[in-house]
């Protein structure tokens, strides 16, 4: 049966496990009836035996050697070119392609894929410089740099990139400005950047962001309670108090949100009708309320403008209060009995 199936599998191709289902049951058929203890009902037991353990090891090899679908590489964003210019364009340019690579992992095999790959995303001065060792090679000598990947990476960085890298990451980092706009988040992402390069020492680092942080956090720092001896210390008070300003700021805008909201809708409800039966004439609107009714406390006939006497010492007496004709006469017309002036009682 086992070459009858290799035999059927490779003439049509079929995979061998749907072959092996197939002639199953024409196989491994059931003996025909003998009598009991016979020679023939042993030997038939024996071959329906062996038939099946040849069967369960074919077809777990079959389930073995079945080609898997490979899953499809989601959509990952290709570099962007490099061009020759600054050597932080440089570092982007390598960052890139290592996630590139990681992401595509299995499509390139050799290190000269990866090259050849990166080189065609290479455009100006920086093609012009690997097209001799592309279209016109020397025989005699072949460039590491177009064989292995870390070589080609050295190459890019010797050619375009800084002539002094440790000191141009130095001057970085103590120039990064703290945005007064911005939060300290920003900041520190930036800082990070650098500070895994140069690698400085902890009191370094807590020296240069001690001199890029604003008024309006180094005043606060002195009732923190983060220790601001270490630089993680530091940069957690720093974080700590810049989100809570960027709250009040929040916090404010959100209140004089509210308040052009309400000054939007109250002389609207003012001059609303507020009378439940437009028809009845006993109510009329609010405005119409509060003029024709008289405040409480005052006289119907209360003067709209009173000028208020000018104050002179003849209307305090020896004890420095008011005299009684003077008191009088202020009650009388609707006075102030402090600063005698009108539209208001105290």
């Amino acid at each position: 049966m086992a070459a009858q199936a290799r035999n059927q599998c490779l003439a049509s191709q079929e995979p061998l496990e749907n072959i092996l289902e197939e002639n199953t049951d024409e196989d491994i058929a059931a003996p025909e009836p003998t009598l009991l203890g016979s020679p023939s009902i042993e030997s038939t037991f024996q071959n329906e035996i062996s038939n099946l353990e040849l069967r369960n090891a074919l077809l777990a090899l079959a389930r073995m050697t079945t080609p898997q679908t490979k899953k499809k590489n989601r959509a990952i964003k290709e570099p962007d070119p490099f061009s020759g210019g600054s050597p932080d364009e440089l570092r982007a340019f390598i960052f890139q392609y290592q996630i590139y690579f990681r992401a595509c992992e299995g499509e390139f095999v050799e290190d000269s894929e990866k090259i050849f790959f990166a080189i065609s995303y290479l455009r100006g001065i920086a093609l012009d410089y690997f097209e001799p060792f592309i279209n016109e090679p020397d025989p005699n000598q072949n460039p590491d740099f177009l064989e292995h990947w870390p070589a080609f990476v050295q190459q890019l960085s010797n050619v375009f990139g800084s002539y002094s890298p440790k000191d141009d990451d130095e001057d970085a980092i103590v120039a990064i400005p703290f945005p007064n706009e911005g939060k300290a988040t920003d900041y520190f992402i930036r800082f990070a950047k650098y500070q895994n390069r140069i690698r400085w020492d902890d009191q370094s680092l807590r020296k240069v962001v001690k001199d890029a942080v604003p008024a309006r956090i180094s005043d606060e720092l002195r009732y923190s309670k983060e220790d601001l001896s270490s630089f993680e210390g530091y940069k957690r008070a720093v974080l700590r108090i810049d989100n809570n300003y960027w709250r009040q700021v929040q916090d404010k805008k959100n209140k004089i949100r509210m308040a052009r909201t309400l000054q939007q809708h109250i002389p609207r409800a003012l001059k609303a009708d507020t009378t439940s039966n437009p028809s009845d004439g006993r109510y009329g609107t609010m405005e119409q309320t509060m003029r024709e009714k008289p405040k409480p406390g005052k006289p119907a006939n209360w003067p709209q403008t009173i000028e208020p006497p000018k104050p002179t010492t003849s209307i305090l007496g020896l004890d420095g209060k008011l005299t009684v004709a003077e008191r009088t006469r202020r009650m009388t017309l609707g006075l102030c009995l402090r600063c005698g002036q009108s539209r208001h009682l105290a």
